[in-house]
C-alpha cells in the first residue's frame, strides 16, 4: 500500500485510506473539513447543561469527536508529509 495511510479502523484489516500522493489542495480540504466539524460539535456541546444532556449522548459526541480528530490528524499528518517533500 506505497502512498496510502490507514484510517482508524474498529479491525485489523485497512478498509478506508488517505492517499498521500493526492493533490495538497485536496488533502487540506478534507482535514479542513473534518476539523471544522469537530469544531462545531464542541460548540453544540459547550452549549449543553447537565440537565439537558443525556450520558448516552455524551459518550457518542465524544466517540465522533475521536473519530473525526483521528481522520484529520491523519490527513494534517499527509499534508505535513507531502509539504515537506517541496
Amino acid at each position: 500500500m506505497n502512498g496510502y495511510i490507514s484510517l482508524q479502523t474498529p479491525t485489523d484489516n485497512p478498509v478506508l485510506l488517505i492517499d498521500s500522493n493526492a493533490p495538497l489542495l485536496d488533502l487540506l480540504a478534507c482535514a479542513d473539513q473534518r476539523v471544522r466539524a469537530i469544531h462545531k460539535l464542541m460548540v453544540s456541546l459547550s452549549c449543553m447543561t447537565a440537565k439537558t444532556a443525556d450520558e448516552s449522548d455524551l459518550f457518542q459526541i465524544a466517540d465522533i469527536a475521536s473519530l473525526l480528530l483521528s481522520d484529520g490528524v491523519a490527513l494534517l499528518d499527509a499534508v505535513q508529509g507531502k509539504a515537506m517533500q517541496v
